[in-house]
């Protein structure tokens, strides 16, 4: 297989995707407040200036961080339900290996997470940056919703995005629980978070 030119375009995607893994380790370590862009530009092994040359501030890279997190979650969930024939009420183990893996891709993100939403309370232009985000993964859990339920002819009266909306609050929450105290939101929790979420959507489990 040839190998394909390191183009500028993806040589900067390239340096985006190695800032972005720093990040992650950078603010699971530090904390949003006490992280830097210094140590995040370090632990890439790039000058501050590559970090600038793609993220406005320190806030404009955990935002990006975090939507990429939330991208690559919708991107797991499509792949598992199209990886096999099996019905996925049969398969809550695979889902459950999922969710744990994306959990687990940025360390603390529960912690993190609650961390910067503190932090947007008090600052607008964040909040709203961070609420966009948010409206934005709800809208794409809300299209895999549409498309099971069309694909399965499954009937239900809950409008999709309301039922998004009860999805992301419950993962959101099991994150956040998981940080704290991992035997509490252990993987028996999420096998059993989405088998109500299965139930929920008419599938018996």
């Amino acid at each position: 297989m040839p190998l394909e030119p390191l183009t500028a375009e993806r040589r900067r995607q390239q340096t985006r995707e190695y800032l972005l893994r720093a990040a992650s380790q950078v603010f699971a370590e530090r904390g949003f407040h006490e992280a830097t862009l210094d140590e995040v530009a370090a632990a890439a092994g790039y000058t501050k200036g590559a970090v600038y040359s793609n993220f406005k501030n320190k806030e404009d890279l955990f935002l990006a961080l975090l939507e990429d997190a939330y991208a690559r979650d919708t991107a797991a969930i499509k792949k598992t339900l199209e990886a096999s024939d099996v019905p996925p009420e049969a398969r809550l183990g695979d889902f459950v290996q999922m969710m744990r893996g994306e959990m687990e891709y940025v360390p603390n993100l529960g912690a993190l997470y609650l961390e910067f939403h503190l932090y947007a309370l008090r600052n607008p232009t964040a909040r709203e940056r961070m609420n966009e985000l948010e409206r934005a993964d709800v809208r794409a859990i809300a299209d895999i919703l549409e498309s099971e339920r069309t694909q399965r002819e499954i009937e239900i009266d809950e409008p999709v995005e309301r039922t998004a909306r009860i999805i992301v609050a419950l993962f959101r929450g099991i994150s956040m629980m998981r940080t704290s105290d991992p035997e509490m939101a252990g993987e028996d929790l999420l096998e059993s978070a989405i088998a109500f979420v299965s139930r929920g959507l008419g599938v018996e489990t």
